[in-house]
């Protein structure tokens, strides 16, 4: 337990004794003395009242002076009855000022809180609208891909409709000219008596249908062709790969003449690979000895 300094000064002049005091007075001193106890042992009031503590304390100091000294009864009964007033005045204002200090640290936790609940909320915000603004870039990222998707479709379908075109033009000029769609592509078949005389060397006739290809393919410059070159079944294999492959350059050869880059065309010689008709017959045999190009979609 905390006592105030005064206090040792307060024993000192207890100890000393008083003179006769009346009844009265006698017991506003003790009445004082335990006020003034109660508030220095308090512990907020030395916190929050020290000012009013020490006030209390001056007065109870005069009141046992004047006691003492044998000053009149009621000059010693005044004094004290002032030195407790004090003390309960220090007690009370230690306890208004408690109060008003628990007040301040409630709004000053409430302002705390409001201000983590505003940042919270601030947080909130910001993480919306970052969903918000990625939510706009991929639908503006989906809006360009269906855009892109509809211009691409709209070229597929006009470039199909060039090929469409070329594609008659050829068959118009060559009746021996199968078309037929597949997953990798338009494949014209040639049969390889409308495109040579003997070996590898192409027709004259042939140069119309070439030029019409060219054609397209210049139309086309993102479009690539396989030239692929097959024969039937009769002789040896290689010697029959080796002219397959031979008559599929010499078609590469005569379009890259007419200005196709020769990265765009890719030429090969399968032999007696692949048969489309049965080697038995002479007409299986034709349709086995054949070109076929191939337009890749894109």
């Amino acid at each position: 337990m905390t006592f105030h300094p005064r206090l040792t000064l307060i024993a000192a002049l207890l100890a000393s004794g008083c003179a006769t005091l009346s009844p009265e007075s006698q017991q506003q001193l003790t009445s004082a003395r335990t006020a003034y106890s109660q508030a220095a042992a308090d512990a907020q009031v030395q916190r929050y009242a020290p000012a009013e503590l020490n006030t209390a304390a001056q007065a109870l100091q005069d009141a046992e002076r004047l006691a003492k000294d044998g000053a009149d009864s009621t000059l010693v009964e005044h004094n004290a009855y002032l030195a407790e007033r004090r003390a309960r005045t220090a007690l009370s204002t230690a306890q208004m000022r408690q109060g008003e200090a628990a007040v301040l640290e409630a709004r000053a936790e409430r302002t705390r809180a409001q201000l983590a609940a505003r940042e919270i909320e601030a947080a909130a915000a910001r993480e919306e609208a970052q969903r918000a603004e990625i939510a706009r870039q991929q639908a503006e990222a989906r809006t360009r891909a269906l855009e892109q998707e509809k211009v691409k479709v709209v070229q597929d379908q006009s470039a199909a409709a060039g090929l469409t075109a070329e594609v008659k033009r050829l068959e118009a000029y060559y009746p021996g000219v199968q078309t037929r769609q597949t997953p990798r592509g338009l494949v014209l078949t040639l049969n390889n008596d409308l495109l040579f005389d003997s070996g590898a060397a192409l027709k004259g006739g042939a140069d119309r249908a070439l030029d019409d290809l060219a054609g397209f393919l210049r139309s086309h410059p993102n479009r690539k062709v396989a030239v692929e070159g097959f024969s039937d079944g009769a002789g040896p294999k290689d010697a029959a790969e080796r002219l397959s492959k031979r008559r599929a350059e010499a078609v590469k050869f005569a379009l890259v003449q007419r200005g196709i880059e020769p990265h765009r065309i890719d030429a090969r010689g399968y032999g007696p690979s692949f048969p489309v008709g049965t080697n038995d017959t002479e007409d299986g045999r034709q349709r086995n000895r054949r070109v076929e190009i191939i337009i890749n979609p894109s």
